[in-house]
């Protein structure tokens, strides 16, 4: 194996190791009782996908964070933000606006087209 196929496998095995390690999400929905939990799965570039369902397993929602629009730290990821769409098994999308809070941490909120609010939480546990 030459020097470059050999760099580029160890670079996707790390990436795909960092992928691994557990994220969890939290959220609320102003209209659904209760926390919302799931998973999180953070972007490559920023932002990232995460997926909350509620206590009883009515509703999930899958949440995809955009790559930042706003990198006001350079050579770090606190205070990145950016916007997305949370998409929800009963039909509702959500516009949200995040914020990296660490590179291992963000949160955001939106609200839907009735006025329900949404606000999450994704962290490395």
């Amino acid at each position: 194996m030459n020097k470059r196929a050999l760099t580029l496998a160890a670079s996707l095995a790390g990436f795909l190791a960092a992928c691994a390690v557990g994220y969890q999400a939290r959220g609320s929905l102003s209209d659904v009782p209760g926390e919302m939990r799931g998973r999180g799965y953070p972007g490559s570039n920023g932002g990232g996908r995460f997926v909350l369902n509620d206590s009883v397993g009515r509703l999930s929602c899958d949440g995809q964070a955009l790559p930042p629009k706003v990198s006001p730290n350079p050579g770090s990821c606190a205070g990145e933000a950016g916007e997305g769409t949370v998409r929800c098994s009963d039909g509702r999308e959500i516009p949200v606006r995040w914020e990296a809070i660490t590179c291992r941490s963000w949160q955001g909120s939106g609200v839907d087209a009735q006025g329900n609010r949404l606000e999450f939480r994704v962290e490395r546990r």
